[in-house]
């Protein structure tokens, strides 16, 4: 537990303490950081008083430029008077949502007061409209897709989904001369085949198959080549680029069809960030940083060149835990694997068995050839009390989940519990098999590996926990 934390305040104190390149008046990220928006979830309930509250104020247009297909509000956020127009996105894939939250730390960094000469510089330059949460069903469902079962993002040629139509009406009324489409990507890309995850990529989307360079699309290119240096400093080895294969529904190809600078940012994991806060961060530094190049003109002098160096996202490069090393079957039978579990959709299972070497894991642990050892059931047949002590001794002896009726198993410990796992593992580690099982040597079991998390039975220290 310790190591554990130890590992989260190094994160914290890298990006606290760095220079921070969109502080002003001794003020920091942290200042103008949005409160109760560090969750992996964000649903619209989370955001709707925040916009109520920007309603208030007169530096703000705040207006529904549309309703979504179950009729939830979708809300427009503009400032600024200048010629040169930028449009910004978020969530258009509703459980994709590192990107709100960074916008509403944009618009609070934007409307400080200590902020007035540098806002005062820009907005007679700049109009800048921003829409948090473009779906706002599939962020109530916690899934891609809107109420219709759409993707959204593949909706820009037939527009048929009211979300679609939303954003195509703005872009075509508005006109924007930049967009940027703020993504989530799965936390399996790496930057290129290295072991480093990928918690920005990027993109200036192709606008035909040939995946030529027009002016618009150099421009987009210019930008992020300067929007990339500005976050080097933060997390240089974790910037990724994607492949621009053209796209012909999806919005950013479209928009860049249409002429628009297009600017796809996509936020994703970073180690021992669970709830993705360094990418948010990220996106506030990369969005302030836009302001200041598009207004001052500064992307202009930029070489291309940053942009086509950048290397490329590479996806399943990454699984959540990735334990080497372990020992399996008895006798002529015996074998060493490595085993690879992720957690999804609330389960967490064993993915892959075997040489699991083109794999990284966002946790890796060696498991220094102990031994696989099979969860044994312990029956709640009367009330027990699970304190850490008991807990751990009920571990050493081999059993690693709970079956039977959950409200006789009373939580007094500080570990992960098991409840009746759906698929348990077997004598063998088994893919598509719950992540629960135990690594021993022959005087017993010594680390359990609790649905995905790592408990140190000698000390009684969890050592590692998948992310959610």
């Amino acid at each position: 537990m310790a190591r554990q934390f130890s590992l989260l305040l190094g994160v914290f104190l890298t990006l606290c303490s760095s220079p921070l390149l969109a502080a002003a008046g001794g003020k920091t990220y942290l200042d103008y950081k949005v409160p109760g928006l560090d969750k992996p979830v964000i649903r619209q309930a989370d955001i709707l008083p925040l916009i109520q509250e920007l309603r208030q104020s007169p530096l703000l247009r705040v207006e529904e430029i549309a309703h979504s297909y179950e009729g939830r509000p979708i809300v427009s956020i503009a400032i600024g008077e200048g010629e040169t127009r930028v449009m910004m996105w978020s969530q258009m894939h509703g459980d994709e949502p590192t990107a709100t939250p960074a916008l509403f730390d944009l618009i609070a960094y934007i409307s400080a007061p200590e902020q007035a000469e540098w806002r005062e510089g820009w907005m007679d330059d700049l109009t800048l409209v921003m829409v948090p949460m473009l779906n706002p069903d599939g962020a109530e469902r916690n899934t891609r897709h809107n109420a219709q079962s759409f993707d959204v993002n593949r909706d820009a040629k037939a527009l048929q989904s009211p979300e679609g139509r939303a954003l195509m009406s703005l872009a075509k009324s508005f006109q924007p001369d930049f967009g940027f489409n703020l993504h989530d990507q799965g936390r399996d890309y790496g930057v290129g085949y290295t072991d480093k995850m990928a918690t920005i990529s990027v993109l200036a989307p192709a606008y035909n198959e040939a995946r030529e360079i027009n002016a618009s699309r150099e421009r987009a290119m210019k930008l992020i080549g300067q929007l990339v240096q500005r976050i080097d400093p933060f997390i240089g080895d974790h910037i990724a680029k994607y492949d621009d294969t053209y796209a012909w529904r999806a919005f950013g190809d479209t928009f860049s069809e249409m002429g628009i600078s297009t600017i796809l940012i996509e936020s994703g994991a970073h180690p021992n960030d669970p709830h993705r806060q360094v990418a948010r961060h990220m996106n506030f530094e990369m969005l302030v940083a836009a302001i200041d190049s598009i207004a001052s003109g500064s992307y202009e002098s930029v070489s291309a060149e940053i942009y086509e160096e950048i290397p490329f996202n590479e996806g399943d490069a990454f699984v959540d835990v990735k334990i080497g090393n372990i020992r399996a079957g008895e006798g002529n039978n015996g074998y060493r694997a490595d085993i690879a579990i992720n957690r999804r959709y609330g389960s967490v299972n064993v993915i892959d068995v075997g040489d699991l070497s083109n794999l990284y894991g966002a946790i890796s642990f060696d498991a220094g050839g102990k031994r696989y050892q099979a969860p044994k059931a312990y029956a709640l047949r009367e009330t027990l009390t699970l304190t850490d002590q008991r807990y751990l001794e009920l571990l050493r002896r081999g059993y690693g989940y709970f079956v039977g009726d959950d409200a006789l198993l009373v939580k007094e410990t500080r570990l992960p519990v098991v409840l009746n796992p759906a698929n348990p593992q077997g004598e063998r580690p088994a893919r598509r098999q719950n992540a629960t099982f135990f690594l021993s040597d022959d005087a017993g079991a010594k680390v359990a590996v609790l649905n995905g998390a790592l408990v140190d039975l000698r000390k009684g220290d969890l050592l590692r926990v998948a992310a959610d």
